[in-house]
């Protein structure tokens, strides 16, 4: 899509590039045509249609309409000089130019996307085929090895404590409810676990 934006005295010339560009660039990428001149730069609502766009990602093209300055939004900006009358095979070589190199990004963007794609997809199934073959396997040392730590570490820290608290009988059973509000907060889940557990491991 593609918009212009002027000051009010370049009206005319807007009209005639609008006319120009209408079914030429149907599938053109967001574009901002400026026209500028001395007017233009101080107009307000060129500004803001210039800081929208830079806000949108769309591109910008500047059109020097009197020999002026850039304004500092469109100073990195390469601009057509039209001062001296317009010129519309340039106008339309520049956007031919601008379609162009976005349709090969879009395009490169694509075959670098599918690619990634394929290397995924051939990496997953490579990934399947070993585990199925046994060539894979998934690190059960390692996993015991955390377990392991994690026993050592509730017997240290734990154990101690929870065999004060813990149900030892079917009388502690019916009085795990207070006893559990009265456990540590570190032991809470440990203690609640237990509740059932010991008295059937004692025949209970």
């Amino acid at each position: 899509m593609i918009h212009i934006t002027y000051a009010a005295e370049q009206k005319g010339l807007a009209e005639q590039i609008r006319d120009d560009l209408t079914g030429a660039f149907e599938t053109a990428p967001p574009l901002l045509i400026v026209l500028v001149s001395a007017a233009s730069n101080q107009d307000p609502v060129v500004a803001a249609e210039i800081a929208r766009a830079r806000q949108s990602g769309a591109q910008l093209l500047p059109i020097l309409t009197e020999n002026v300055t850039l304004p500092e939004t469109l100073e990195y900006e390469k601009p057509l000089n039209f001062a001296a009358g317009y010129q519309r095979a340039s106008l339309l070589r520049r956007l031919s130019q601008l379609t162009m190199t976005s349709r090969e990004v879009r395009q490169a963007n694509q075959r670098a996307l599918l690619a990634i794609g394929a290397i995924a997809a051939v990496m997953f199934g490579l990934a399947i085929m070993g585990i199925l073959s046994g060539l894979v396997a998934f690190p059960v040392a390692e996993y015991n090895e955390e377990a392991t730590f994690q026993s050592l570490w509730i017997d240290g820290l734990i154990r101690e404590t929870l065999e004060y608290v813990q149900p030892r009988s079917t009388d502690d059973a019916r009085n795990f409810a207070a006893t559990l509000e009265a456990a540590p907060t570190r032991l809470y889940y440990y203690v609640r676990g237990t509740a059932t557990a010991l008295p059937r491991t004692q025949g209970e």
